[in-house]
């Protein structure tokens, strides 16, 4: 028998432990801190299972590879096969030949000398947020073609009393709806085919204990960071183990590695938690912050912003952008960013993408008039919208270049918003590109991208007819890593009719997402929450739309709109030049609340607080030295209960005394409660750390679509 090998990993208040014999390791534990001394070999083999009747004789376990070489039944984390090999190909066990060690970092190297294939694992525990990032490196060491149909990232042994699962999942204007329920005997898996993330399937799950709340509870939150087709497979076998495989799911055929060719898996991001699902998402957050989100002006506040599309949509008039911008600046508007509908021939969707030249007729001068005026006359910065992925039939380009759009060979283009995906495959289509937003980006005073994409993948072939998903999203990735590194002051948003292009690897091209195309505050407070669980605050687009949202056909106060789009990144997508004084009056106030409080949104751990209704969803943010917390609490549907119970408020110093007061109006108690002293209302009121965590805040009645902010603010040091 083999001997056992054990390694640790620590950072933080976490350690990671791989186990190995003669194959591919397997994760051992991951949680809160051992101690230094413990014994890795008794914690593995006091947790050894026995044989069960009717079963092999072998007990495999969940490895980084799991292989039915070596008696593991459930799904291979590698699929692969050579097509013109002898039988026996197509199958068989790794060997572990070494492992190379680094700081905080552990890489594996295991080889199947009969199928011709190795293998590098890799792990690296981020000292900063405790989360653990994984990938797997696949090479053809033979000399024939492996066709690799299913590659997982490194696979994640689920501990077994993490009996249940949440999966985000949803639709367009509906992203990161929470589904939680029980992981059945079995397998649960979805996948997306959709060319991106998609706004159907996050590559995303959290396994929980059955009793785990926000702030209770063991959790581990796992993450594929990719942008495109992926798999997410979740297995809980008979003999009580449960697998998480996460990773890229290619076309037919596509992954055909030739003679001493490697491919290497998105990564993998692991974080586990004993304090609840808040754990997770702060580990989350800490990672991002630390590791992935590069700014161009890391100094900078992130600006408040106003863009035109659901103020103007096609209706391009420089006089009438002058007004929304001069009305958007009076309110303290930081970033206009000019939507869709700018350049040659755009006067709606059927025409002119791939054009990107701004239109002569309603911009005679170019772009210069009203850059000049947002830039020079009103100090903000401008920002502009383009889709560079795709192409009208009616458009300059595809008349020059009909063989530049993704399809297979005489089959006919699916269209999507009367458009079709260029093939970024082609160095041609991808300079052609690069060129035209290099132009755009010299030319004029930009800061700001609003990059969107807004539609789907079908039938995804390159000039030779040969899949081309998964190269299609490694091109976008090169082609925005040059154009940052080309511009690197430019700030990208990563749109996709909404949320169907968010995850980590995105992200660390983009800057901040668009979550949503919904508008909808009542919408928009439940997919806020979703996305909460993976991304922080200031890389949520979160804006104040039109009073009735056209998505969803729903209506909603001003003050309602704006508490709303106020924790994350915030600003307006309606048209301010034509709102009321009283509106104006509320989102001026809305803008100055945002102002005052963005570092701690920004920078602060994030909590989603217990309410005990579904309806009532409220978020809060704690300063990094305890003396703030910011609250919003949103009351998207008729009351559970008669009166809300109290909030309790975490992230304070328990011996420390905290001023309590509303920052949102007008009082709500004057239209949903018959007699309340609220002792909110004015200066508010002072009480300890403690009080708040443990008894908390008694919020007024709320009637649907409303809600409040609340500023806690030390008054004193803890003794």
């Amino acid at each position: 028998m083999a001997e056992l090998a054990t390694h640790r990993l620590d950072a933080g208040d976490a350690t990671l432990v791989f186990a190995w014999t003669d194959g591919p390791p397997s994760v051992a534990y991951f949680g809160r801190s051992l101690a230094r001394d413990t014994d890795l070999d008794t914690l593995v083999r006091s947790r050894a299972q026995p044989l069960g009747l009717g079963t092999l004789d072998v007990v495999p376990g969940v490895a980084l590879i799991p292989e039915a070489a070596r008696g593991f039944t459930g799904y291979p984390g590698l699929i692969a096969h050579r097509p013109d090999a002898e039988a026996g190909a197509w199958d068989g066990r790794f060997a572990f030949e070494g492992a190379r060690l680094d700081d905080n970092a552990i890489a594996f190297m295991c080889a199947d000398q009969n199928r011709g294939l190795s293998v590098e694992i890799s792990c690296t525990l981020c000292p900063v947020s405790a989360v653990a990032v994984f990938a797997t490196t696949l090479t053809n060491a033979d000399d024939t073609d492996v066709i690799v149909d299913w590659l997982s990232a490194p696979v994640m042994n689920v501990p077994p009393h993490l009996s249940q699962q949440m999966r985000f999942n949803g639709r367009w204007c509906a992203e990161f709806e929470i589904e939680r329920r029980d992981i059945p005997l079995g397998i649960s898996s979805t996948e997306n085919r959709r060319g991106r993330t998609s706004h159907e399937s996050f590559p995303g799950l959290v396994c929980l204990e059955a009793s785990a709340t926000e702030d209770q509870g063991t959790c581990l939150g796992l993450h594929l960071g990719w942008s495109g087709n992926h798999r997410v497979v979740l297995e809980r076998k008979s003999f009580g183990l449960t697998q998480a495989q996460l990773g890229l799911l290619p076309l037919a055929g596509e992954l055909r590695l030739r003679p001493g060719e490697s491919i290497a898996t998105p990564e993998l991001y692991a974080a586990m938690s004993d304090r609840g699902l808040n754990g997770v998402s702060q580990a989350f957050h800490a990672y991002i912050r630390a590791n992935v989100i590069r700014w161009p002006a890391p100094e900078t506040p992130r600006p408040v912003t106003a863009n035109t599309w659901e103020a103007l949509y096609f209706d391009h008039d420089l006089d009438r952008l002058k007004g929304l911008a001069d009305a958007a600046a009076a309110i303290g508007v930081e970033r206009f960013v000019l939507d869709d509908g700018w350049f040659k021939g755009r006067s709606d969707d059927t025409r002119a993408l791939g054009d990107w030249t701004p239109d002569p007729e309603t911009y005679p001068d170019g772009l210069h008039p009203i850059v000049d005026f947002v830039v020079d006359a009103k100090g903000m910065q401008f920002g502009l919208w383009v889709e560079p992925e795709m192409v009208n039939a009616d458009s300059e380009l595809y008349r020059a270049h009909p063989d530049w759009a993704l399809k297979l060979g005489a089959y006919p283009h699916v269209l999507g918003r009367n458009q079709m995906v260029l093939d970024l495959t082609n160095d041609e289509v991808s300079r052609y590109l690069f060129e035209r937003l290099s132009d755009l980006l010299a030319t004029y005073r930009i800061s700001y991208l609003k990059w969107d994409m807004n539609r789907d993948l079908v039938l995804a072939g390159d000039q030779k007819r040969r899949p081309a998903g998964s190269r299609q999203t490694r091109a976008l990735y090169s082609l925005i890593d040059r154009v940052r590194s080309a511009f690197p002051h430019v700030e990208i948003e990563s749109c996709a009719s909404g949320g169907a292009r968010v995850d980590f690897e995105i992200l660390k091209r983009a800057h901040r997402f668009w979550p949503s195309d919904s508008n909808d505050p009542v919408e928009r407070a439940r997919i806020q929450a979703g996305f909460s669980h993976f991304f922080p605050p200031e890389v949520m687009g979160s804006h104040i739309g039109p009073t009735w949202s056209h998505t969803s056909g729903r209506g909603c106060t001003p003050e309602f709109r704006a508490l709303t789009a106020g924790a994350g990144h915030f600003g307006f997508e309606c048209d301010l030049a034509t709102i009321s004084e009283e509106d104006r009056a509320v989102f001026a106030a809305a803008v100055a609340r945002y102002k005052a409080d963005r570092d701690i949104w920004h920078s602060g751990r994030i909590w989603r607080l217990t309410t005990g209704d579904p309806d009532l969803i409220a978020t809060a943010a704690s300063s990094t030295d305890q003396r703030r917390v910011r609250v919003f609490a949103l009351q998207i549907d008729r009351a559970r209960s008669v009166a809300p119970v109290p909030l309790r408020i975490p992230g304070l110093d328990p011996a420390a005394t905290y001023r309590v007061r509303l920052t949102s109006g007008p009082p709500p108690e004057r239209s949903g409660t018959r007699r309340f002293e609220n002792p909110l209302s004015g200066d508010g009121f002072e009480t300890t750390g403690e009080v708040l965590a443990r008894a908390g805040v008694q919020l007024p009645v709320l009637y649907a679509q409303s809600g409040v902010a609340l500023a806690i603010d030390a008054v004193t040091e803890s003794a």
